[in-house]
């Protein structure tokens, strides 16, 4: 499936590109010297994206500095903040790093709120050439998609393309989405659907494909290989990251 491409630093994702293999920190970010030490770790075992969890404004200032330390030794892997339960957050982080990832389900509790706050997260991006990652999960789809649509995959497409409307309507392309799920059948189904209602639409954004809390060992690995290499033999698919709930560097060699 041919997707527009995005640029997040001197990665691109999406295109004719290869697919982008990516991890994330389980360090507290406001460890900076740990958090700065793993992202050496896995810049060095093959990492090409490293996100990190920013639950707070402090956290902001953590990040800025991370991204400076790894800079000034000549690390130039691109960082991702994970934020949830907070637009003003996902904006401040946007002014920081290459990516941030919002979760739709819970940017913001007022939908038409949440729609003013991403046109300005989207203007921040703009202006620092930052991608976003629509990242929605199952397990947090909200009242008011559920209420219409249910806890199923078609609802989870059908939230990810209003959003996805809104980013056009913000002329803003340069972004990644995601459609997770801890149950692999939900993952894959809700991912065909969305593959499916983007090609009809004529915009097709990258995809970034993983399995939501996979586990350890080797259930964990064979469940991510089931969901994600089920979606990569359809064509569907553009970067993934493995989830275990091991030290991270352990993911990259599984993707």
């Amino acid at each position: 499936m041919k997707t527009l491409e995005v640029k997040v630093g001197n990665v691109t994702i999406g295109g004719d590109n290869p697919i982008v293999v990516q991890t994330m920190c389980n360090t507290h970010t406001s460890d900076v010297e740990a958090s700065v030490s793993q992202c050496r770790r896995l810049a060095a075992a093959g990492a090409q994206l490293i996100r990190l969890t920013v639950p707070s404004v402090a956290q902001v200032e953590s990040l800025r500095q991370i991204k400076e330390t790894l800079r000034a030794e000549g690390i130039d892997t691109p960082l991702v903040a994970d934020v949830h339960f907070s637009s003003d957050i996902a904006i401040a982080a946007a002014e920081v790093v290459e990516k941030v990832r919002i979760n739709p389900g819970n940017f913001h509790k007022d939908h038409e709120k949440a729609r003013e706050q991403f046109a300005r997260l989207v203007e921040v991006c703009k202006r620092n050439g930052t991608a976003i990652r629509i990242g929605l999960n199952h397990g947090s789809l909200g009242d008011r998609i559920t209420n219409l649509y249910g806890n199923t995959p078609l609802a989870m497409k059908e939230a990810v393309m209003e959003w996805l409307n809104m980013c056009i309507e913000n002329d803003f392309y340069n972004v990644v989405v995601s459609l997770k799920a801890s149950n692999t059948f939900v993952m894959v189904e809700a991912y065909r659907l969305l593959a499916k209602e983007m090609e009809a639409s004529g915009v097709v954004f990258p995809l970034h494909l993983g399995v939501t809390e996979a586990g350890n060992g080797d259930g964990g690995r064979i469940k991510s290989a089931v969901g994600i290499s089920a979606l990569l033999s359809e064509g569907i698919g553009n970067t993934i990251r493995v989830s275990l709930t091991e030290d991270p560097e352990n993911e990259i060699p599984v993707a």
